[in-house]
């Protein structure tokens, strides 16, 4: 499934971090309560999975959470055309409203 942020086609809701990869990439937190999606964070790293494993703001997800806490992952390798850091940017002043991480930085 693909969820589109900004335009960007980010892959999922993945339940858990097992199903990522430790790659270059930008990422989004979400919730899921009652089949809709709530966007909690937006970030990058050049190893998606354990900067999530480890992430500094996970007690924030775990604070606004209204459901299920999911993510989605859109990896460099499959949009080479712009950084990653600018696609979280981007996402970050767009999304004003996110509780973790959200306005532009």
């Amino acid at each position: 499934m693909i969820i589109a942020i900004c335009e960007y086609p980010f892959k999922g809701p993945h339940r858990t971090v097992g199903n990522l990869e430790d790659r270059p990439g930008a990422y989004a937190v979400f919730s899921e309560f009652h089949g809709k999606y709530y966007l909690l964070d937006v970030d990058c790293s050049d190893e998606v999975k354990k900067a999530i494993e480890n992430h500094e703001r996970s007690k924030c997800w775990e604070k606004y959470r209204k459901g299920l806490i999911r993510y989605a992952v859109l990896y460099e390798s499959d949009f080479p055309s712009k950084p990653k850091e600018e696609i979280v940017k981007e996402a970050r002043k767009r999304y004003v409203t996110m509780p973790c991480g959200g306005g532009p930085r």
